[in-house]
């Protein structure tokens, strides 16, 4: 049985937040909206790389800012994107751009299993389009996180 497009308890579009504090976030979204943590990449600088909340059942993905992502602080722009799983990125990601999109970074397959790209929307906003490749446990992921920033 191969894989889904798009990972089991995910619906298709999914909030994701870039916050400066991700981590005190994350413990301000349990204590305020009883958010359940699914997942957490602790970075070697003490950020959050990625992290996977449940609210009410349905997810929310947040990570700490980088100078390698698209996302930034509120107070800068944007602060905001819309992860949306597809069944084939590379057609909806090329769609995407046809339609007036602008490239933030091409279609590639990540370390975490999926296979994502990021765009611009004509009106600022950000995309991140992605299908599902691998399931993989999150030491899995870890490990191919440390194995990404020895080598970068």
């Amino acid at each position: 049985m191969g894989v889904n497009a798009i990972p089991e308890g995910f619906h298709n579009i999914t909030p994701y937040l870039g916050i400066q504090k991700a981590a005190e976030a994350i413990d301000f979204y349990k204590k305020a909206f009883n958010a359940t943590e699914v997942m957490r990449l602790a970075m070697p600088d003490g950020g959050i790389g990625h992290a996977e909340l449940r609210i009410n059942g349905y997810p929310i993905m947040l990570g700490t800012p980088c100078d390698q992502g698209p996302l930034s602080n509120p107070d800068q722009s944007p602060s905001v994107g819309l992860h949306l799983y597809v069944e084939d990125v590379d057609s909806a990601f090329a769609q995407a751009i046809a339609a007036g999109g602008t490239v933030i970074s091409e279609v590639k397959d990540q370390f975490y299993g999926d296979r994502t790209g990021t765009l611009k929307d004509p009106y600022g906003h950000l995309w991140f389009l992605a299908t599902h490749k691998e399931d993989l446990s999150q030491e899995q992921i870890e490990q191919r996180a440390r194995e990404m920033f020895q080598q970068g």
